[in-house]
């Protein structure tokens, strides 16, 4: 499934608390580690080490994506969906990373 870019932030999707966990780091205890806030795009951060990033989605756009699906990046670049986190600020951390070329 595809999403429009426009749904995927609720209104309120500040990076405020503390950075989620990279989602590779979520599956592997071994490589537990934060991801970054993104310097140019508010509400969205990075993992450098894994080319992974995550932004808050509501449910319903998170409810519609699979591991896999294709998924406009915050730079308009084409990504794919890795999976989804935790509840964060009235919506779900959505994991993606660039379309392989």
């Amino acid at each position: 499934m595809q999403t429009q870019q426009g749904q995927a932030q609720p209104p309120s999707a500040p990076a405020s608390g503390p950075n989620p966990l990279c989602e590779v780091g979520r599956n592997h205890p071994r490589d537990r580690h934060r991801m970054k806030p993104l310097a140019d795009h508010p509400g969205v951060w990075e993992c450098p080490r894994h080319d992974l990033f995550a932004r808050v989605v509501d449910k319903e756009t998170a409810d519609e994506l699979a591991r896999g699906d294709r998924y406009p990046m915050h730079n308009g670049q084409e990504g794919v969906v890795v999976g989804t986190g935790g509840e964060r600020h009235g919506g779900v951390l959505l994991y993606y990373r660039p379309q392989d070329g």
